[in-house]
C-alpha cells in the first residue's frame, strides 16, 4: 500500500553504512525517521505522496557524522574571542590581540583562543611580557589550541588570584611567573562564560557543526552548560543532537538524582562523566613514561593517581554511569587501564562502554588490555594531520621513535578495539579527520581504509554514545540524519578527500544547512 512521506530524495548515490542494505539511489523520511532506502523506482512506488522532493542530481549522501569528542558549546562561546588559529607567527597573533585591546575600554577582558606555537618560527609560548606590552590596563588571556595552557598578562594573573605555588605556573630562572599557566583547573574555571554567553555559544556551536556535516556531537561541557543546551532544545533552536559529558565532580549529583548514561530525549542525552588523568603534549603536561625530548626531566603531569581514579571508576560502575577519561601519554593510559583492571565486576564494566579519550601514545599491549575490558578508544585522527607529519610538534616533544607509535588506529581495529572518532575541535571537520586516518604515515600501525574511517565517524561513534540503534547508518526506523557531499567520497583519490565539501546537512530529515538550492 502506498505511503505518504515528509521528504523523499531521489537520483542520488546513497551510502548507508548498513551492511544489510549498503546502497541506494533514493530515501524517504517520515516523522523524522527513515521510512525506506532503495532505488528510485522502489521508493516512488512505496511513497506516492511527499511534502517535499529533492533531486540529488547524482550527488552522494552518507549518514550524518557523529563527532565523538567535541567542545562544541565552548567553541561557540569562543567564536567571539580573538581567533588565533590561523596566525602563522607570534607577531601576527599579538597584532590581532592588540587590535582587540584598542576596541575595548580599560578594565575589560580581552580573550584570544586557539594559538599554536608549533606552527610559528619562534616555537615559543605567548608570555606575560608579550601581553603586558599590549596593555597593562586590560586583563588579557590567550588560550592555546589544546585548552590545557593559558597565557595571561600581569593584570590578569592578579585578577585571577593564581596560586603561585601550583606546579602548573611556569616560572623563569629567577622564580618569577612567566604568565604561562598549565592545567590549573581552579584558575581556568574563573575564565568560563556566564549563562547568556553560553546560550549564544550553544547556537553558534550548532552552526559550526551543521556546516561540517556533524549531526550528532558528544559535547564535553562545563558546569551550567547542560541547562542552556536544554533551553535551546525546548525553544526549538537546537539543530544538532547533543550527547553531554558532564564534569567529574557532578557525578555525585547524577547519583543523587538517579541519572544514568543514555537518558534523555532524541536531541539531548546524558553521556558520561569526564575526568582528566593528564594534560596535553603541546603544553608538555601529557603524562609520559620517558622525559619530553625537548624538556629533559619533565614527564608531564599526573592529575589523579590510580587509587583515586579506581575509587571514582568503581563508583561510576556501581551507579551505571559511563566514564570518559582523558589520557594522552603512555603513563596516563596505564593508570586508566590499571584502574579498570582493579574493578571486580568485569562483565558490568564491559556493558557500560567506558571510554579512554585521546589514547595518543597507547601501546599494543595496552590496546589488548583495553579490549579485554571493553574500553572504547575515542581518538582524534585530525591530530595526525596537525602535528604528526615530519618536523611537526610531536617530533619536537617526543622524538621520532615515539612518534612512530602514535595514533595506532590500524592496530586498534586489528586487535578488536571499538574505535570511535572525534575532533576535539582541533579542527572540526570529519572529512579532514577521515583524510588523516586513511593517509596516516604508518601503513601497518595507523592507516585505515576509507570504509573503516567512515564507520569510526558514524556507527562506532554512535555506539560510544549508546545511540547505535538511533543514528550512525541510514537504516529504516533510525533518525533521518544525513549529509550530501560535493563528490562521491568512494571515488575521490585518497589524497584529495579533505577537499570534498559538505553541500547539505539534514537532522531528522530537516535541512539544517545547505550550500546549494534544494
Amino acid at each position: 500500500m502506498p505511503l505518504g512521506a515528509d521528504l523523499i530524495i531521489v537520483n542520488g548515490n546513497i551510502i548507508t553504512m548498513d551492511p544489510t542494505n549498503p546502497t541506494g539511489t533514493a530515501l524517504a523520511v517520515k516523522s523524522y525517521k527513515i521510512l525506506a532506502v532503495g532505488t528510485d523506482e522502489q521508493i516512488l512506488d512505496l511513497v506516492r505522496d511527499a511534502q517535499r522532493v529533492i533531486d540529488l542530481g547524482g550527488k552522494t549522501v552518507i549518514p550524518g557524522f557523529v563527532d565523538a569528542h567535541t567542545h562544541l558549546t565552548s567553541s561557540g562561546v569562543r567564536s567571539t574571542h580573538v581567533q588565533l588559529s590561523t596566525a602563522r607567527s607570534i607577531e601576527i597573533a599579538l597584532t590581532r590581540m592588540g587590535k582587540a585591546v584598542k576596541s575595548k575600554p580599560a578594565g575589560e577582558w580581552v580573550r584570544g583562543q586557539a594559538w599554536d606555537e608549533s606552527k610559528w618560527p619562534q616555537k615559543r609560548y605567548i608570555t606575560a611580557r608579550d601581553l603586558d606590552a599590549l596593555s597593562t590596563e586590560h586583563p588579557i588571556a590567550a588560550t592555546r589550541i589544546d585548552g590545557h595552557l593559558v597565557s595571561v598578562n600581569t593584570l590578569a594573573f592578579k585578577k585571577l588570584n593564581v596560586p603561585i605555588q601550583h606546579e602548573g605556573v611556569e616560572k623563569d630562572k629567577t622564580g618569577k611567573p612567566t604568565g604561562v599557566l598549565k592545567d590549573i583547573d581552579e584558575t581556568f574555571k574563573k575564565l568560563r562564560a556566564g549563562p547568556e554567553e553560553v546560550r549564544r555559544g550553544v547556537l553558534a556551536g550548532n552552526k559550526i557543526a551543521n556546516e561540517l556535516g556533524i549531526t550528532a556531537a558528544v559535547d564535553n561541557v562545563s558546569e551550567g552548560y547542560l541547562r542552556e543546551i536544554r533551553a535551546a532544545e525546548t525553544s526549538n533552536q537546537l539543530t544538532v543532537r547533543m550527547i553531554v559529558n558532564l564534569p567529574a565532580h557532578q557525578m555525585k549529583h547524577m547519583i543523587e538524582l538517579g541519572l544514568t548514561s543514555g537518558m534523555g530525549s532524541p536531541l539531548v542525552r546524558i553521556g558520561g562523566v569526564k575526568s582528566f588523568v593528564d594534560g596535553s603534549i603541546g603544553a608538555r603536561t601529557a603524562y609520559l613514561n620517558e622525559d619530553y625530548s625537548d624538556d629533559s626531566g619533565n614527564k608531564g603531569l599526573l592529575l589523579i593517581d590510580q587509587k583515586k581514579l579506581t575509587r571514582f571508576v568503581d563508583k561510576a560502575v556501581e551507579n551505571n554511569i559511563q566514564t570518559v577519561t582523558h589520557a594522552i601519554g603512555d603513563a596516563a593510559i596505564e593508570v586508566v587501564i590499571a584502574a579498570f583492571e582493579d574493578i571486580g565486576d568485569k562483565l558490568r564494566v564491559r556493558k557500560q562502554r567506558h571510554r579512554i579519550e585521546h589514547a595518543e601514545l597507547i601501546s599494543e599491549n595496552q590496546i589488548r588490555r583495553a579490549v579485554s575490558l571493553g574500553l572504547i578508544l575515542s581518538m582524534q585522527p585530525n591530530f595526525v594531520g596537525q602535528w604528526q607529519k615530519k618536523g611537526g610538534m610531536y617530533y619536537d616533544r617526543l622524538g621520532a621513535e615515539r612518534v612512530e607509535i602514535m595514533h595506532m588506529f590500524r592496530l586498534a581495529l586489528d586487535n578488536g578495539a571499538r574505535l570511535c572518532f572525534g575532533s576535539d575541535g582541533m579542527p572540526y571537520g570529519p572529512l579532514y579527520g577521515i583524510w588523516c586516518a586513511i593517509n596516516h604515515p604508518s601503513r601497518k600501525k595507523g592507516r585505515l581504509t576509507l570504509d573503516e574511517a567512515l564507520r569510526c565517524y558514524t556507527m562506532e561513534s554512535a555506539y560510544s554514545a549508546f545511540m547505535e540503534n538511533n543514528i550512525g547508518s541510514l537504516t529504516t526506523g533510525k533518525r533521518a540524519d544525513f549529509v550530501m557531499l560535493s563528490d562521491n567520497i568512494m571515488e575521490v583519490p585518497a589524497g584529495k578527500i579533505r577537499s570534498v565539501k559538505v553541500d547539505m546537512t539534514a537532522v531528522g530529515g530537516i535541512i539544517e544547512y545547505s550550500s546549494v538550492r534544494a
